[in-house]
C-alpha cells in the first residue's frame, strides 16, 4: 500500500498521458474509464493524500463569456430509463435551454471516486461533480472540494428555500461542501388488501390515532406471518445490514451511533443495543423476516418480497423498486415508526459539488445552483427520483398531485420533518464494514447485541479517531 501512496505523481502523470486535453469529450471519458477501472480503496485514498490543496476564492462576477463545464457523473443514461442519471441529463438540456454562454459537458469516468481523485491530483479535475454524503470527506481531507460559503452569501435565489436539514448533510467543519440534487426518506409501504382481507387496521390508521410504534409494527408483523418454504408471507421484511440506513431505528430507541465529537463510538450504550437486537430478533425470535437462506431463494432488488405479495409491509427509501414498481394489490404508506426517543428518520440527499481545481467556479455555480433549484426539483419528482427539498415545494398542492393515488404527501412530509441529517465520519466505509459483520452474527443467532458491539468497539473508536 506504501508504494501506492509514493507514487501518486506517477499516477497523476499517467492520467494525463492516457486522457490529454485535445481528446473530445466522449474518448477522454472512455480512457479515463479504462484508466481507472483497476482502482481501488487503497488506491482512492493514497490520492486523496497527495492532491494539492488551494485556497478558496469568493465570486467576483458574473458569467459573461462562453465557457464549457465538464459535469462527471456515475453513468450516462438515454431518456426514458426513470433512473438518477436521466434526471442529471434531463436537467443539463433544461439547463441549456435557458440559452447563456454556459455549456455543459456530461461525462462519467469509472470508478466514479477513484478517478474524480486521480484527475485532481493530475491538475485536470472536472468542474462539477456528484456524491453520496457518505463519500465525499476523502475529497475534503484532499483539498479537492471547493467551500461554497462565498456563493450562498452573495447568491439567494435558491437556498433560503432549501429545507435547512437537507443542506446540513454537506456542512462540515463550518463549510458548506454541496447543494442538493435529490433527497429520499426512510417510510414504511405496505399491501393494503392483505390487511384488509384478515380485518387488520392499517398502519395508517394507527398514525392516524397516534399508536403507530415500533410495538405495532411488530405486533402487526407477528400477526401477519404465516405459511412455511417458498409460501411463507413475512410480516414485517427487514434485512438491510449497514449502520447508516439502521440509525433510523437506532435514534428512535434513544441510541446513537457516536458522541458529539466523533472521536468515540455509542452503539454500546443501552438504548442503541436494544435497537440492534430489536431489528435482529425479527428473524431470530419473531419470525418475520426472513433468514439469510430464505432471502436468497427470493426475488432479487429492493421491493421485490413487497411486490411479490410476500410482505406485508416493508421498510424502503422512497425510490426504492417496490414503492414505484406497478402491482396487483392496493399500495399504501406511512413515516416510519416511533420509538421511545419519538419519530427520527433516516434520509439520503444527494449532492452537486464544484471542484476546487477547475478555472470556472463561477460557471459551475450557476449550474450547480440550477441543480439545487425548483426547475431541477420538478424533473426529479417527475420520476419519482426524490421527494421535495424546498420548503415551497413540500407542502404543495402541485407536489400532492404528482403523487400516485396512494402515496400520502401528509406522510412525506412529516418523514421530511423529521429527519436527522447523519453524520458520516471520513472513515465511515470502513465501520460500516465492520458493523455489518458484527449485526450478521447477531441476526444469524450466533451472538448477542452487546457481546458484538464490545467485540467491534476498539476497531470502530480507532477509525473514528483517523482525521
Amino acid at each position: 500500500m506504501g508504494s501506492i501512496a509514493k507514487n501518486c505523481k506517477e499516477t497523476a502523470a499517467e492520467y494525463r498521458e492516457q486522457a490529454p486535453p485535445g481528446l473530445t469529450a466522449a474518448v477522454r471519458s472512455a480512457t479515463r474509464r479504462r484508466t481507472m477501472q483497476a482502482g481501488t480503496a487503497a488506491l482512492t485514498a493514497a490520492l486523496a493524500a497527495c492532491v494539492p490543496g488551494r485556497p478558496s476564492t469568493a465570486p467576483t462576477s458574473a458569467v459573461q463569456t462562453p465557457v464549457t463545464l465538464r459535469y462527471a457523473v456515475e453513468t450516462i443514461a438515454p431518456s426514458g430509463q426513470g433512473t438518477y442519471a436521466e434526471g442529471r441529463q434531463l436537467i443539463v438540456e433544461a439547463f441549456h435551454a435557458r440559452g447563456g454562454p454556459i455549456r455543459v459537458e456530461v461525462e462519467a469516468p469509472a470508478p466514479l471516486y477513484t478517478a474524480l481523485l486521480a484527475q485532481a491530483t493530475a491538475g485536470d479535475p472536472p468542474d462539477v461533480t456528484h456524491t453520496h454524503p457518505r463519500e465525499y470527506h476523502p475529497f475534503v481531507n484532499a483539498g479537492a472540494l471547493l467551500e461554497l460559503d462565498p456563493y450562498l452569501k452573495r447568491d439567494r435565489r435558491n437556498i433560503p428555500d432549501v429545507i435547512a436539514s437537507v443542506l446540513e448533510y454537506w456542512r462540515r467543519d463550518g463549510y458548506q461542501y454541496a447543494l442538493p440534487n435529490a433527497h429520499t426518506v426512510q417510510a414504511l409501504y405496505f399491501n393494503r388488501g392483505m390487511f384488509e382481507r384478515q380485518g387488520i387496521k392499517t398502519p395508517d390508521q394507527y398514525e392516524r390515532e397516534g399508536k403507530w410504534t415500533f410495538d405495532s409494527f411488530l405486533e402487526l408483523g407477528r400477526r401477519l406471518t404465516s405459511g412455511s418454504g417458498e409460501s411463507k408471507i413475512y410480516g414485517g421484511f427487514w434485512l438491510n445490514n449497514s449502520l447508516d440506513i439502521q440509525a433510523g431505528f437506532i435514534w428512535s430507541f434513544g441510541g446513537h451511533m457516536w458522541d458529539k465529537a466523533m472521536q468515540s463510538t455509542l452503539l454500546d450504550s443501552k438504548e442503541s443495543l436494544e435497537a440492534i437486537q430489536f431489528q435482529a430478533e425479527l428473524t431470530t425470535r419473531y419470525g418475520i423476516s426472513p433468514t439469510a437462506a430464505e432471502r436468497g431463494q427470493m426475488l432479487s432488488g429492493n421491493g421485490a418480497v413487497l411486490a411479490a405479495e410476500r410482505a406485508p409491509m416493508e421498510m424502503l427509501m422512497t425510490t426504492a423498486l417496490g414503492m414505484v414498481t406497478r402491482t396487483t394489490f392496493a399500495k399504501g404508506m406511512v413515516p416510519m415508526p416511533r420509538g421511545r426517543a419519538g419519530r427520527i428518520v433516516r434520509g439520503a440527499p444527494l449532492g452537486v459539488q464544484l471542484m476546487k481545481g477547475s478555472k470556472h467556479h463561477d460557471a459551475a455555480w450557476e449550474h450547480a445552483n440550477f441543480h439545487a433549484g425548483l426547475e431541477a426539483e420538478k424533473i426529479m419528482l417527475g420520476l419519482h427520483m426524490t421527494v421535495a427539498w424546498h420548503r415551497s415545494s413540500l407542502g404543495s398542492g402541485a407536489f400532492a398531485k404528482d403523487l400516485a393515488p396512494w402515496e400520502s404527501a401528509a406522510a412525506y412530509a412529516e418523514s421530511v420533518n423529521r429527519v436527522r441529517p447523519t453524520r458520516y465520519p471520513g472513515e465511515f466505509t470502513e465501520i460500516d464494514r465492520l458493523y455489518r459483520a458484527a449485526y450478521d452474527t447477531v441476526r444469524g443467532g450466533q451472538n448477542t447485541a452487546a457481546r458484538a458491539m464490545a467485540e467491534v468497539k476498539p476497531q470502530i473508536n480507532d477509525l473514528l479517531r483517523r482525521r
